[in-house]
Formats: structure tokens, C-alpha cells, sequence
């Protein structure tokens, strides 16, 4: 008898130039269900995704080559469809944000609340 074929996990991509913080939600959000792709930079996550599909993207404001807000609207012109959300400690202006970006959860947050709500939108 055929064993089913196990369930496909969300993949995520964490995009943060805090090498500590990624490594973090790897290991939080692993042990939640995701698989997590990390990059440390808005060229790095846009070279990656050309690369790999993922689900989700979870992106920082402030990387060290271009801001959150010009990898998300790279992301909204590449992958249109790939929901975007921001993870930071910054205000940004919601009019500078395209329409990709579906939710922006402020630092510092807890893993099981953000867990809870990438798992919210992905479904």
C-alpha cells in the first residue's frame, strides 16, 4: 500500500542583514512547519528567488545594499503575486509600500505571534 505524500511545507524567505536575528527564525520557524531560505541582502534575496520559489517573503527595512521598501517593490514587478511581509522597528509610510506587502509586524515581536500570522496568510 502507497504511503501518502507528506504535505509540502511553507517555504519562507528571511530577509535580514542580522545574521543572529535569521538565525533565530530559522530555528523558531522550523520548529513551526516552515522551511526558511535566509539572505542578508535586498541583491542577495532578489538573486535567490530567481533561483527558488517560495511562499512568502519576510523582509527587514534596512539592508545594507537597497531599503525594504525597494526589494519589495523589485518583488511586486518580478513576482507579483508573492505576498510580502515587513518585519521591523521603523514607521514606514503605508502610501510607500506597494501592494505586495501584506502585513507589517513591528520589532520586537514574539516567534509564536509571528508564526501565527505567516501561517494566517498563507492560508
Amino acid at each position: 500500500m502507497e504511503q501518502p505524500a507528506a504535505p509540502e511545507l511553507p517555504i519562507l524567505l528571511i530577509v535580514d542583514d542580522d545574521v543572529l536575528l535569521t538565525d533565530l527564525f530559522r530555528q523558531s520557524l522550523t520548529k513551526k512547519g516552515f522551511q526558511v531560505l535566509e539572505a542578508h541582502s535586498g541583491q542577495q534575496a532578489l538573486t535567490l528567488l530567481a533561483q527558488r520559489p517560495v511562499h512568502l517573503v519576510v523582509l527587514d527595512m534596512t539592508l545594507p545594499d537597497m531599503d525594504g521598501i525597494a526589494v519589495a517593490r523589485s518583488l511586486a514587478q518580478s513576482h507579483p503575486s508573492l505576498p510580502v511581509l515587513i518585519a521591523t522597528g521603523h514607521d514606514p509610510d503605508p502610501a510607500d509600500l506597494p501592494a505586495n506587502v501584506v502585513e507589517i509586524v513591528r520589532k520586537p515581536f514574539s516567534f509564536r505571534i509571528l508564526s501565527d500570522r505567516l501561517k494566517a496568510l498563507l492560508a
